[in-house]
């Protein structure tokens, strides 16, 4: 562990638990809808079903494989600042927090659950992890209010987005591949599947308090990675100096 970071949570056996019943329900699901990214991100950082992972351990692989750290954080609910400025320092904050039971279905709060399961698989990678670092230190030039289209593309992208990988329409978002229902529902006729575009969803208000209706769909992974600096390209009036505003963290939804 490093000195100049404050310990990891250890979470108990009842926490394993419940990180259990979470895994061995979603995990049949992802093979099936989600991306062989996160599959292959799986493996890679080796999540299993058994235990909440030991993240001293992960942060020593994200460290040498992709020069990210892993850091503990005791804030349920972090700002969007808070979120952009750690990422934009390669940190990715782990909350320390799992679900109840009770809230298997949804949970409002940021958890671990969504932020290991859901984040990390895809993060091991080093061109993703790449995107989430160019992402955030765009963030970071703009107020809150100028970049709220951006928390928008972050939403409906890294959080809920689906992707055609090979061909096949597959889930890539965080919050799909941590969430049963939203998951499931994606892939149902409950959902209007759009074409992603920038101007599709700028205007848009996504909520974390209800199920989506529409979701966004990206025909490449390099449309992804040219999303940001196709949206800043369209928003060139960022100041350039860091904010302190707490707006919300994008992505602080967990279900």
């Amino acid at each position: 562990m490093m000195s100049n970071k404050r310990p990891f949570h250890r979470f108990t056996e009842d926490d394993s638990i419940t990180w259990q019943m979470l895994y061995k329900r979603q995990l049949p699901q992802t093979k099936i809808l989600g991306t062989k990214l996160f599959a292959e991100g799986i493996e890679k950082i080796g999540l299993t079903e058994d235990r909440i992972p030991d993240f001293e351990e992960l942060d020593e692989w994200f460290k040498t494989n992709v020069g990210w750290e892993l850091v503990s954080t005791p804030v349920q609910y972090s700002s969007g600042q808070d979120w952009f400025e750690a990422l934009a320092r390669k940190e990715f904050l782990i909350t320390e927090y799992i679900r109840d039971r009770s809230d298997l279905e949804y949970t409002p709060l940021p958890d671990i659950w969504h932020d290991a399961f859901g984040h990390l698989p895809f993060m091991a990678h080093q061109w993703y992890a790449d995107y989430i670092h160019r992402f955030a230190l765009h963030a970071i030039k703009y107020t809150p209010e100028e970049r709220k289209s951006l928390g928008s593309l972050w939403w409906y992208t890294v959080e809920f987005g689906l992707v055609y990988e090979n061909g096949d329409l597959k889930a890539l978002g965080a919050g799909l591949m941590s969430s049963y229902a939203e998951l499931k529902r994606a892939f149902s006729a409950d959902v209007h599947l759009v074409p992603y575009t920038l101007e599709a969803f700028e205007n848009v208000s996504p909520s974390p308090h209800v199920y989506h209706d529409t979701l966004f769909v990206l025909d490449s992974y390099d449309q992804l990675l040219h999303s940001v600096d196709e949206w800043v390209a369209a928003h060139p009036h960022g100041s350039g100096k860091v904010y302190a505003h707490s707006d919300m963290r994008p992505e602080r939804e967990l279900r």
